[in-house]
Order: structure tokens, then C-alpha cells, then sequence
């Protein structure tokens, strides 16, 4: 077992999205104490809704808003994820619905074929690097409409069957010995110029889009956590909608990419997202949406028009305007935070539960992960 700092014993962890689940297991297989409260349990938030892309290369190179880690830290997490989805089923007895890349970029305008031009420039020296397939479409996925101009075949990226990932984690995370969940929402308060934890030695947020809503009591006063700590501010909600279809004979064989729309294949679903609503809280789907991002996937994948729909939904996601998660300590004694992760919540899982306890026990951080700290200076090559 990895060497600790013996000040942090014991910590509450707020919000158990795949991000506060995957925290809590890695920290109590150190040793910690953790106490794991989350109100809707089991959790059925973000993590919930998504499609479970793992998807560093079309994600996260070739935007030029995003961080200028965010593809090494996403590439970083792809590379953890065979190994840490194997101890997952070891653990749990349950698949943990990981599957490996490659995954299929298609583009019908030149806007869309300038993304991935950028893309494959960007990675044209990297061990993962995506090859043009433009011209072998057809052989690769017969489902995708001839009427693409570009495509490129993206080895670093796969898919995750988030619900079974999720499954998986909470059946861990039930069993371990360190570990309390609580189905209630945390009282944290104010105390002579400190945060008192709850009774623990540390707090660490992973509430998602809500983390800078947790609430602290000061002087009889409630007030947000964003109030003590500004950074957290910068998490916003950000809405999405998507929906899931039933497979068809000779539907897509792999993840299809096209903009922002994304077809991902499953046992028994396809699922076909998703919108993009900065500032929305959602809860419940809308018809116009849902049917915009199926005549989408309609033009990029045809023979989905007779795909019956099964289900659609909407969540919200937690953003940031660069894309990328904070992680790192806030401006409070023994808070940290791990949050925003926009669209890359379940790639970045296993690397964000890495740097977390690092960071809480050893007080160790690379410059990779100080990059992504709240407060932190980000320089241009990171």
C-alpha cells in the first residue's frame, strides 16, 4: 500500500457520480475512512445519462477553447481504463462495459472536415494516431451514409456501457469495509474561521454541476460553498438531451461521430446524442429536440429510420468555458474538489481518483494535474 499522510484519516465525500464513486473506492483502498453522502441513491445523475464515450482524441484535440491538458490528461485516463474496468469485474462479479476503440468520425461539410483534418494533424505522431478511411467507408461501417466527405478512424477512442460501469463501482463501493454511504445530504458548518467536515478529517466535492451549491452553515446563516471559494463558481450547468433506439439489422458496428452528434451501439440500444444547453437544468426531455437528434443520426447513419425509439431523457452536466474539470484543494483547509467534467466524466474517472488521493494523502501532484488546480496559472504548453 502506497505511504500516507496519517493527518487525513478519515473524509466525507459529497456527490456519487462515477467521479465520487471512483474517489471514494481509490481512497479507502489506501486506507481512508471515507463517509460517502449522496441523496439520490443509488445515483442516477450525469453519469447516468451519458453515452460513456472514452473518447480523448475527437473530445478533446482540435477545439481550441479547451485546456491545453485536457488531451494529455484524457489520454492519460484512456490508457488506465482496460486495467482499472478488469479490477472493476474482478471485484464486482458484474461486467464493467468497457470496450476498447476504435471508434468512426464522419463529416458532411467542410466545417466538420476542418475538425478532422485538425484532429489527425494533431495526433499524426502520437502511438494512437487515426488514419483517413474516407475512401474505405463502406468497408468499415456499411451504415454510414456515402454522402460523407471526410472520415477518420479513431484507435485511441472507445466506449463504456456507463450503467453497467456504474453498477459495477456502486456494488464496490457497497461492499468495502471503509466505506458509509449516507443518503442524506452533508451538514457542514463554520467554526472559529474553519470548515468543520462533518466529523471527518477532510471534504472532498464532487457534486457535479451542484458542487458550488453545497451548503454550509455560518453563524445560523446558510450559505453556498462558492461563497467561501469563487473558483467553484465556474462550474455551470450544462443541459443535454439524447435518446436510445433498438438495434437493427446491419446498424452501426462501432461509435459514429459527426460534429456533435454521436450514435453509440450497445448490447441492446443505440444510443444517439446529445444537445449541448450551457446554463439549462433540465429534467425532462423535449419532443423538438429529440426529434432533431434523431432526423441527425437519420442523415448520418440511415438505416436508423427504422430503429424504434425506447426511451429518451435529459441531464445536466457539469462545465467549465475550457472544457476541462477542477481538481485540486479550494481555499479552505482540507477541501478539494473534483468536478466539472463536462462530457469526459466517465473517460476521466480513473486518472481523477488517482490525482485526488495523490493529492489528499501524499500531497503529491504532477504539472499535468496542478494545470487543472482551481486558481491555477495555465500556461499555454502545459
Amino acid at each position: 500500500m502506497t505511504a500516507r499522510n496519517t493527518s487525513i484519516n478519515s473524509i466525507a465525500i459529497i456527490g456519487a457520480g462515477i467521479i465520487g464513486l471512483s474517489c471514494a473506492l481509490e481512497l479507502a483502498d489506501r486506507g481512508v475512512r471515507v463517509t460517502l453522502f449522496e441523496k439520490q441513491w443509488p445515483p442516477r445523475g450525469a453519469s447516468w445519462a451519458a453515452a460513456g464515450m472514452l473518447a480523448p482524441a475527437f473530445e478533446a484535440v482540435g477545439v481550441a477553447d479547451n485546456h491545453p491538458g485536457l488531451f494529455e490528461l484524457c489520454d492519460a485516463s484512456a490508457r488506465l481504463w482496460p486495467d482499472w474496468a478488469c479490477a472493476l469485474e474482478a471485484r464486482s462479479g458484474k461486467p464493467s462495459g468497457y470496450h476498447p476503440g476504435p471508434s468512426l468520425a464522419v463529416a458532411f461539410d467542410e466545417a466538420g472536415a476542418r475538425k478532422l483534418s485538425a484532429v489527425q494533424s494533431a495526433l499524426v505522431e502520437h502511438d494512437h494516431a487515426p488514419t483517413d478511411c474516407s475512401t474505405k467507408l463502406r468497408d468499415i461501417d456499411p451504415s454510414v451514409s456515402q454522402n460523407a466527405i471526410a472520415a477518420l478512424l479513431l484507435p485511441s477512442d472507445g466506449q463504456a456501457d456507463n450503467r453497467l460501469t456504474l453498477e459495477a463501482l456502486v456494488d464496490c463501493v457497497q461492499a468495502h469495509d471503509l466505506i458509509d454511504i449516507r443518503a442524506e445530504e452533508v451538514a457542514l458548518t463554520w467554526k472559529d474561521g474553519a470548515l468543520d467536515h462533518a466529523g471527518h478529517d477532510a471534504t472532498l466535492l464532487t457534486a457535479g454541476w451542484q458542487t458550488g451549491g453545497v451548503m454550509v452553515e455560518r453563524d445560523g446563516e446558510q450559505l453556498d460553498i462558492r461563497d467561501l471559494d469563487p473558483a467553484l463558481d465556474d462550474i455551470e450547468p450544462i443541459g443535454g438531451q439524447m435518446l436510445s433506439v433498438a438495434p437493427v439489422k446491419d446498424g452501426p458496428r462501432m461509435t459514429l461521430r459527426a460534429d456533435h452528434l454521436y450514435i453509440v451501439p450497445k448490447a441492446d440500444r443505440i444510443i444517439i446524442g446529445a444537445t449541448s444547453e450551457p446554463g439549462r437544468v433540465l429534467s425532462q426531455p423535449e419532443a423538438e429536440q429529440i426529434a432533431d437528434l434523431r432526423a441527425r443520426a437519420i442523415r448520418v447513419c440511415p438505416v436508423l429510420e427504422h430503429a424504434p425509439v425506447l426511451e429518451s431523457w435529459a441531464g445536466v452536466r457539469p462545465g467549465l468555458k475550457n472544457h476541462a474539470p477542477l481538481l485540486g484543494q479550494i481555499r479552505l483547509d482540507n477541501v478539494f474538489v473534483a468536478s466539472g467534467h463536462f462530457r469526459n466524466g466517465i473517460l476521466l474517472a480513473p486518472i481523477t481518483a488517482q490525482i485526488m488521493a495523490d493529492l489528499i494523502l501524499k500531497r503529491q501532484t504532477s504539472p499535468l494535474a496542478s494545470s487543472f488546480a482551481p486558481h491555477a496559472e495555465i500556461s499555454e504548453q502545459v
